[in-house]
C-alpha cells in the first residue's frame, strides 16, 4: 500500500511532490516580479498632477505629508509618524551558511494630508501600499539587552523572545543567546511624500478632498486588475527606481527559481 502511495507506474511521487512546491514557489516570485514592473511602467507613464486640479480616477500626487486624523507612536524608536513598516530578524546557521531570517513584520498607517503649494488632498494609505526606506536598525548581538523601547516590544509579543546569557571559556566570555536585528521605516510629517491611487472627491481627510485610496478589489485578481496604490517617502523618480530594482530582482530570481525545478519535474515524468 506504502508503494502505491509513493510511487505512482514509474513515478516516484516523493520527489515529484518536492520539485512541484519549489515550482510553485518560483512562479510566486516571478508573479510579484511582474506586478512590480507593472506598478513601475504605471507611474512611468504618469506625470504627477497639482493638488488643486485632483478631481477623480487613477492620479498621482508627490508634496510634503502632513497630519490629517492623528499620528502613530513607532514601535521601536517612539518617533511621531504617519505609517511605519518593522521587521524583526534573527542570525541563523543553515546548510545554506549563514543568514537573516525573519522573525516578525508588520505595518501600520493612518489617513494624512499631502500638500504641493497649490492645494491638499487627503491619502488613506493600507498597510500593503507603503514604501518607505529605513530610517532606523539596530543589532543586538547574542549576549546584549535590546534597547528599552525595543525590549518593551519584544516582551509585549507572546511569538518574540532575546534570550541573552554567556559563559567564561578561559578569559573568552562566549554568548549563547540569539543574534536578532531590528528595523523600522517611518513617513512622518513634513517629509516629502508621494502617492499614486484612486482620487474619491467624496472622501475627506480632516477636510481635504478628494482624497486618493484603494479602491481595488482583494486578492490576486484585485492585484492584477486594479489602479497600483503606493505610499511612499520619496518623490516620483526615486519611487520609480524602487519598482524598477524590485521588479528586476524578483523576475530575474523567479525565473531561475522556476526554470531549475521546471526542467526537473520534466525529467522525472518523462524520462
Amino acid at each position: 500500500m506504502l508503494g502505491v502511495v509513493l510511487q505512482f507506474g514509474e513515478v516516484e511521487l516523493v520527489p515529484v511532490a518536492f520539485v512541484s512546491l519549489f515550482l510553485l514557489v518560483g512562479l510566486a516570485i516571478l508573479g510579484y516580479g511582474l506586478l512590480s514592473f507593472r506598478t513601475y511602467a504605471k507611474i512611468k507613464m504618469r506625470s504627477p498632477t497639482d493638488a488643486h486640479a485632483v478631481d477623480s480616477g487613477a492620479v498621482e500626487v508627490e508634496g510634503e505629508a502632513k497630519t490629517g486624523e492623528g499620528t502613530l507612536e513607532a514601535p521601536f524608536t517612539g518617533e511621531s509618524c504617519l505609517a511605519y513598516e518593522f521587521e524583526v530578524e534573527k542570525y541563523r546557521h543553515d546548510d545554506d551558511g549563514s543568514n537573516w531570517h525573519t522573525r516578525a513584520e508588520g505595518a501600520e498607517a493612518v489617513p494624512f494630508r499631502i500638500a504641493d503649494g497649490t492645494g491638499v488632498v487627503g491619502v488613506e494609505p493600507t498597510a500593503s501600499s507603503l514604501s518607505v526606506e529605513r530610517d532606523y536598525r539596530v543589532v543586538v548581538d547574542r549576549d546584549e539587552t535590546p534597547p528599552e523601547r525595543v525590549q518593551a516590544f519584544v516582551d509585549g509579543r507572546d511569538d518574540l523572545d532575546h534570550d541573552t546569557g554567556s559563559f567564561d571559556l578561559g578569559p573568552v566570555s562566549v554568548g549563547t543567546g540569539d543574534k536578532q536585528r531590528f528595523t523600522e521605516r517611518r513617513l512622518e510629517p513634513g517629509m516629502e511624500a508621494y502617492v499614486t491611487g484612486r482620487a474619491e472627491p467624496t472622501v475627506a481627510v480632516d477636510g481635504a478632498t478628494p482624497t486618493i485610496g484603494d479602491t481595488g478589489g482583494g486578492g490576486v485578481l484585485g492585484s492584477v486588475l486594479r489602479e497600483p496604490f503606493v505610499v511612499a517617502d520619496a518623490g516620483e523618480d526615486e519611487v520609480q527606481w524602487r519598482y524598477l530594482k524590485r521588479g528586476a530582482g524578483a523576475t530575474l530570481f523567479g525565473i531561475v527559481f522556476t526554470a531549475v525545478p521546471a526542467f526537473m519535474l520534466t525529467s522525472f515524468l518523462f524520462a
